[in-house]
């Protein structure tokens, strides 16, 4: 397996997606390349990466970067959204203007949230009568875009994000019923719709493009309960139990770090630093407790 970064990551150094109405209190802090020299020294192989990371979408500077990952042997995906729900989120919501920025960025999958609104409660909400539409025309977008996907080779994975149930993932792609057509796995994102992560993660693996790895701990208090995001590993989601169910059956050779921590922005170069220790404790999770790509590490070390 290959190690990978989900870049919102790095949302405090300015290069994550515009999330929930957060706005950073100071100035971008790297670029598309120096975030490429970053992961070569953090020891990483690729790249989760969306519009929040790249200064540009002209094809001249998409292509650039291309050539960049190219030579330094990062993998690239994309992560965008459809905002069915008109929440505002990223710069490109139509799947077909994700398909060539991709194409020219050189990724292999694209990540497709729906962000669509749901009536509450929502863990009594899988398939609403007023969710039906939305998924309905989630499934026509990907009927209508999955050929152009396979002609580039760009597999399509969509998201069970903060907005939809496994199952519902399930059923928009077998609608679609296209080999390009898949899943993106969160191991966290189950828990904001009242459904068992793990079991989440069980029902999609065996359809999913690509994850993202992300654990988050809970902590009980008098009047309810708080999910803080941790480290991976640091939380109350089995790490090694997702791994395992991700590598032995989803069709992925790729897992995909996402820490988002509830730091303190009082001090930018405290909360920059900590948030580069949460990535580098995560890898480090990875790569040792895991032992993803272990094996080849120790290959080349013989």
């Amino acid at each position: 397996m290959l190690l990978g970064l989900h870049t919102y990551s790095l949302y405090l150094h300015g290069i994550g997606q515009a999330w929930a109405g957060f706005h950073l209190p100071w100035e971008r802090q790297l670029t598309t390349f120096q975030l490429f020299d970053l992961g070569i020294k953090l020891g990483l192989d690729g790249f989760h990466l969306d519009d929040g990371v790249l200064e540009s979408l002209e094809p001249s500077f998409l292509r650039q970067v291309k050539s960049s990952a190219k030579e330094k042997n990062l993998y690239l995906e994309y992560n965008m959204s459809l905002d069915l729900g008109h929440f505002g989120i990223g710069i490109q919501h139509h799947l077909e203007d994700g398909l060539d920025t991709a194409h020219l960025l050189g990724a292999d999958v694209v990540k497709i949230s729906m962000d669509l609104p749901r009536p509450r409660p929502r863990s009594g909400s899988r398939f609403h009568p007023k969710v039906i539409p939305y998924l309905q025309k989630t499934a026509q977008i990907l009927r209508e875009t999955a050929p152009k996907a396979e002609e580039y080779g760009i597999r399509l994975a969509l998201e069970n994000h903060c907005d939809s149930f496994s199952e519902e993932i399930l059923w928009v792609l077998n609608e679609v019923n296209h080999p390009f057509a898949g899943a993106c796995i969160d191991t966290v994102n189950a828990w904001h719709m009242a459904e068992d992560p793990m079991k989440a993660i069980e029902n999609l693996a065996p359809v999913a493009f690509t994850n993202h790895f992300r654990d988050d701990r809970v902590e009980f208090c008098r009047d309810g309960f708080k999910v803080s995001g941790v480290a991976v590993g640091d939380g109350d989601i089995d790490m090694k139990k997702a791994y395992k169910l991700i590598k032995n059956n989803s069709p992925t050779n790729r897992i995909n770090i996402e820490t988002e921590m509830g730091i303190s922005l009082a001090d930018k170069e405290t909360a920059l630093h900590l948030e580069i220790a949460t990535i580098k404790k995560s890898i480090h999770f990875c790569r040792t407790i895991l032992n993803i790509n272990k094996e080849i590490n120790e290959i080349e070390k013989s």
